[in-house]
């Protein structure tokens, strides 16, 4: 019988080790974003209290619980636009305005007030809010869409099946009570144009 040669081969322990991360260690991570990205969304205003924040730093109160809900046209990832909004809903209201315009400043009260005190709040659920200074682009393709809406803040459109049934823009008075009475009469001609 051959006897045969067999050699020892030396084997390195140490390089066959690979590193591993402990299961501990990869939830303490993954839990620590959640928490972090949790914190982030909590402390994060509503859309209602951004509008609401916006006009006080003009010392412009308007309720916490007010019917304006700030959207684009186009919308985002993860935000349904306006122009799908129009598409989709029957009656759809939209407030155009921003809270450094002093008109604006003076009209969003008496729009706020009206919405209930006439009764539209029982026709639509909220007033879409654009403000056009926030994406100029977004707000040009609102304008090519309905040319109905001008340059002008503040103004309310009122759309009905995708199509502009009644508008509101500021008459030239600066009178606090003509600027209310004007919106006043312009909700119950809107509430009169839903019912019919």
């Amino acid at each position: 019988m051959a006897r045969q040669n067999s050699k020892k081969v030396k084997v390195d322990k140490y390089s066959k080790v690979e590193p591993r991360i402990h299961p501990i260690t990869i939830a303490s991570i993954i839990g620590f974003f959640v928490v972090v990205f949790g914190l982030i969304l909590i402390f994060q205003p509503t859309n209602q209290e951004k509008i609401s924040d916006a006009y006080a730093l003009y010392n412009v109160e308007i309720t916490e619980d007010h019917p304006f809900y700030q959207v684009t046209y186009r919308g985002g990832l993860f935000k349904k636009g306006l122009n799908k909004i129009i598409e989709s809903d029957e009656v759809v209201v939209v407030y155009v305005g921003f809270a450094t315009c002093p008109a604006c400043q003076t009209h969003i009260k008496g729009f706020e007030s009206y919405y209930r005190s006439e009764g539209l709040d029982e026709h639509v659920s909220r007033i879409y809010y654009v403000d056009p200074t926030q994406n100029s682009g977004d707000y040009e393709k609102f304008q090519e869409a309905f040319p109905e809406l001008t340059g002008s803040t503040p103004q309310i459109l009122v759309f009905m099946n995708g199509e502009v049934v009644e508008s509101y823009s500021p008459g030239a008075s600066t009178e606090q009570t003509d600027i209310n009475r004007s919106i006043r009469d312009f909700y119950r001609a809107v509430v009169t144009k839903i019912t019919e």
